[in-house]
C-alpha cells in the first residue's frame, strides 16, 4: 500500500505530534501486572500522581492483589517534598484488604489543588488506632499491591500529561522510584475523580478463515470524535502471533447507535505479515487511496480484520494470528467508566465481532481500550456566549404600599 508509513513508534509517541494535531482515542499503555508486597514494617508503597482539578477528597481506592493472612493497612494522602512522600498523613484511613479486589476507602475531606502533586501512602498499620502493636506481618502475613510496568506519564481519562507519575517503594529507609504506572483512583465532591482505573492488561486476537470454518474474530475501538474531523492516518498497538499468511485489514463503520448497527463506510490494507511486529509496537498507517477520513463528532468504529489464523484455546486465543494491545478494568471500582479513556461508555469502548462483522452483532468490551489512535487536527475551544445579569426584582413584600 503507497500509503503505508511502516514507522514504529515509541512511548514518546504523543510528543513528537505536532500541537496543532489531536489524538482521539487510547493511547494508555500496559504490559503486564506487577504486585509489590509489603511484608515488613519498614516497607511503604507510594502512588505519585498530579492532581488534575480542585476537589474536596473524599475516598481513595487501591487495588490488592494478594492477601495472605492479611494485617492492616494505613492508607494516607500526603502531599510531595522533593519528589517523595512528605511524611506527614493529609487524610489517612486503617484498612484489611481483600486478594484481587479494588478497595475505596473513604478519606476525612482535604481540599486537593489542581497541578500539585500528591502521593497515596500504603503502610502497616502498627497500632489500628491503639497504644501498643496489633497484628502480625512478615512472609507469611502480608497484602501485595498492584501497578503496571509501563509508567504513561499521562492521565488515562483525556491523555492529558503528568510527568510525576511514579510508584515508589520505601525499604531500608530509603525512597526509590520503580518506573512503574501507579493503579489508584481519588474521590472528591460533586462527582470529581481521578486515577488509573486500568488494573488488567490484555491481549486482543483478531483472526480469520475465509472458508468460515473457525469463523472470523474481528477487533477495533469504538472513537467519538469531539468535533469534525479530516484526519489522515492512524496508530495501533499491534504485533503478530506465529506465521500469519494473509494481511491485516481495517474498516472505518458508522454506527448508528440508536439500534446498534454499524455501517461499512471504507476498507484498506493496514499491512502485510513482514510488515507486523513480533512484539506489540506502535504503528503509524495512512488512509490508503482515500488520502483523509472525515470525521462528523459521534460515534465510529475503527476495526481490523484478517483471512489468516484459527482459534486457541491458549492464551491469547488464536495462532498465525494478529493481537492488539488494550488496557481494562477488572470490576469493582466505583465509576471505572469515567475513569477510562474518554470519560464514559457511551464515548469510548473496545468492540469486538465473533461472527465475520456482522453489522447487528458487535459486541460492547465496556470499561476496556484497545490502543488503538487516529490523528486529526485538534478541535477549536468550545465558542461560549457571556450574557449580561438580569437585575432581581424587588421582592413584592417590600412595596406593598406602592400597590394602589
Amino acid at each position: 500500500m503507497s500509503c503505508l508509513k511502516n514507522i514504529f513508534l515509541t512511548s514518546l509517541l504523543l510528543s513528537i505530534i505536532q500541537p496543532a494535531w489531536a489524538d482521539f482515542g487510547n493511547a494508555f499503555v500496559a504490559n503486564k501486572r506487577i504486585s509489590t508486597a509489603l511484608d515488613s514494617p519498614e516497607k511503604k508503597i507510594s502512588f505519585r500522581f498530579t492532581c488534575q482539578e480542585d476537589m474536596n477528597l473524599t475516598a481513595a481506592a487501591v487495588f490488592c492483589a494478594e492477601a495472605l493472612k492479611t494485617p492492616a493497612y494505613l492508607l494516607s494522602l500526603q502531599e510531595d517534598l522533593n519528589g517523595l512522600p512528605s511524611g506527614t498523613p493529609l487524610s489517612a484511613a486503617s484498612y484489611i484488604p481483600q486478594s484481587q479486589t479494588w478497595s475505596a476507602i473513604p478519606l476525612a475531606s482535604i481540599p486537593l489543588i489542581k497541578g500539585n502533586i500528591y502521593h497515596l501512602v500504603l503502610e502497616h498499620d502498627l497500632y489500628r488506632g491503639g497504644g501498643h502493636p496489633v497484628g502480625f506481618i512478615g512472609p507469611s502475613n502480608y497484602s501485595a499491591f498492584l501497578s503496571t510496568d509501563f509508567p504513561n506519564h499521562l492521565h488515562p481519562n483525556d491523555g492529558s500529561p503528568d510527568p510525576k507519575t511514579n510508584v515508589l517503594l520505601l525499604e531500608k529507609n530509603h525512597w526509590k522510584e520503580l518506573n512503574q504506572e501507579p493503579v489508584y483512583a481519588v474521590y472528591g465532591l460533586g462527582n470529581k475523580l481521578q486515577g488509573n482505573p486500568y488494573d488488567h492488561p490484555g491481549e486482543r486476537p483478531i483472526f480469520g478463515d475465509p472458508s468460515g470454518k473457525n469463523g472470523q474474530t474481528l477487533q477495533g475501538e469504538s472513537i467519538h470524535f469531539h468535533c469534525g474531523t479530516a484526519a489522515d492516518g492512524f496508530a495501533i498497538r499491534v504485533k503478530k502471533r506465529g506465521n500469519p499468511k494473509s494481511p491485516l485489514n481495517y474498516s472505518i463503520l458508522k454506527h448508528l447507535f440508536h439500534i446498534h448497527k454499524t455501517i461499512p463506510i471504507y476498507s484498506a490494507r493496514a499491512l502485510t505479515p513482514d510488515q507486523a511486529p513480533v512484539d506489540f509496537k506502535w504503528v503509524t498507517i495512512g488512509f490508503g487511496d482515500k488520502g483523509k477520513s472525515n470525521f462528523s463528532p459521534e460515534c465510529w468504529f475503527l476495526v481490523f480484520q484478517t483471512d489468516s489464523g484459527r482459534p486457541s484455546p491458549n492464551p491469547p486465543g488464536c495462532e498465525d494470528c494478529y493481537l492488539l494491545s488494550d488496557v481494562g478494568n477488572s470490576g469493582g471500582l466505583p465509576d471505572a467508566a469515567n475513569l477510562t479513556f474518554d470519560g464514559g461508555p457511551h464515548l469510548s469502548r473496545a468492540v469486538v465481532s465473533n461472527d465475520g462483522g456482522d453489522p447487528l452483532h458487535w459486541l460492547d468490551e465496556f470499561e476496556r481500550d484497545a490502543n488503538v489512535l487516529v490523528f486529526g487536527p485538534a478541535c477549536p475551544p468550545p465558542f461560549r456566549i457571556g450574557f449580561d445579569p438580569i437585575p432581581t426584582p424587588v421582592p413584592l413584600e417590600d412595596n406593598l404600599d406602592r400597590i394602589p
